[in-house]
């Protein structure tokens, strides 16, 4: 009996140092500091407010530089600092995005080495289709469908629909497009839009993403044509049009003349991209205008770029220029210059011309050219890759794309 006593004794005893032992690993004997950045708060900054040593700081900055460009952190990017309880770091954790986090971890050697922990996705195929109220923004967020597939949506038709100023109450919409979730199912960012159709009075297709045996991607109607085509449709993003092509009582001149082009009306400054691609011939002041009271005038500060087939284009009225010099080569959409007054000009606008052999046509009223086609030798796939997705069109349904 007394065995048993004392048999029982060193069983509760073990049991309570095994309990004390379980509550002392539980205990995080480190501190953690979290903050995002402010703006125009940069991440040695923002941890040397938080007390860290200065020349520490930068050596942990460096190292993360060269695993993620800081120069690409913006506001509300988050961070993470591992602290010992003599303030010493043991890991510094920076997440730009809501799938990467970029880790510099202090090993046993006191040596500091890099990580990136990468959060696993989900990736689903989800259907929306809807019609135009006030505008298609509006229309397209009451679906649900995230800001960007909305402008991905734009880009693959602006070839074709100015979304400034075609889209009328009424028009439709219907959209085929991946959505990454995490391991939760929560929504983490947009993926590639597989399908898009857009349905209007004066237009009615559906534009199918296919890349090509040379990894090139475009979007295809039916047939393999292009939804792409040379010219976008404008050139910038606009409020309207201040002054249409053809005759018009000048402001400044006082006179009626002809106007040879379209005048866009935008903020300052607001990006101006080249319609085609083609090659800078002129980047300067450049009349086109008569002088008033001998002051000089014209377009102002001007580019104009030669593309193929006889066309050329000009962007006038800029407040200043883009990267590209006089016989840069540009493609469709670099950025060229930026919105402003210069020359004769009553406020903030972009006088857009297109000439066709030196002669001025109406950019509202171009006949596009569509860009390359399916090749023919690839036609039996892109046909099949068609019979495919228009399944979703016809479901309407959410589909995980992993099954």
């Amino acid at each position: 009996m007394k065995k048993v006593v004392i048999l029982i004794f060193v069983l509760l005893l073990l049991l309570d140092c095994t309990k004390s032992n379980e509550e002392v690993e539980e205990i995080d004997p480190f501190i953690y500091k979290s903050g995002v950045l402010e703006e125009g708060e940069t991440l040695a900054n923002a941890l040397m407010d938080e007390g860290l040593e200065n020349g520490l700081v930068y050596k942990l900055v460096n190292k993360l530089d060269s695993l993620y460009d800081l120069r690409r952190a913006h506001p509300n990017d988050s961070f993470t600092v591992k602290l010992d309880s003599l303030n010493i770091i043991h890991e510094l954790s920076f997440r730009p995005d809501q799938i990467h986090n970029y880790r510099i971890i202090r090993d046993t050697s006191n040596i500091f080495y890099s990580q990136i922990d990468t959060l696993k996705l989900i990736k689903e195929i989800s259907v929306s289709e809807g019609e135009i109220g006030s505008s298609l923004w509006q229309g397209m967020s009451d679906e649900g469908i995230d800001p960007a597939t909305i402008v991905m949506f734009t880009q693959i038709f602006q070839w074709d629909i100015d979304f400034f100023i075609d889209p009328q109450k009424g028009d439709k919409f219907h959209v085929v497009y991946e959505k990454n979730m995490d391991v939760d199912g929560i929504f983490v960012k947009s993926g590639n839009i597989l399908a898009a159709k857009y349905s209007s009075k004066n237009y009615n297709d559906i534009a199918y993403r296919y890349t090509n045996k040379k990894e090139e991607t475009r979007y295809y109607d039916n047939k393999g044509i292009c939804i792409q085509k040379a010219f976008l449709k404008s050139p910038l993003n606009y409020r309207r049009i201040s002054s249409y092509f053809g005759s018009r009582y000048h402001p400044i001149t006082k006179k009626t003349r002809f106007h040879n082009g379209v005048d866009y009306a935008a903020s300052y400054g607001t990006p101006v991209e080249a319609s085609a691609d083609g090659t800078v011939i002129h980047r300067g002041w450049k009349g086109g205008h008569p002088t008033v009271n001998g002051q000089k005038g014209g377009y102002g500060k001007t580019i104009i770029i030669r593309h193929g087939n006889g066309y050329k284009t000009l962007y006038g009225h800029l407040s200043s220029y883009g990267k590209y010099k006089v016989g840069s080569r540009v493609k469709q959409h670099d950025v060229v210059g930026y919105v402003g007054s210069t020359g004769l000009s009553t406020g903030n606008h972009l006088h857009y011309t297109i000439y066709h052999y030196n002669k001025a046509i109406n950019p509202l009223s171009l006949k596009n050219v569509s860009g390359p086609p399916v090749p023919k030798n690839e036609m039996d796939k892109f046909l099949t890759s068609i019979q495919s997705l228009q399944r979703y069109f016809i479901s309407g349904s959410t589909i995980d794309s992993n099954k």
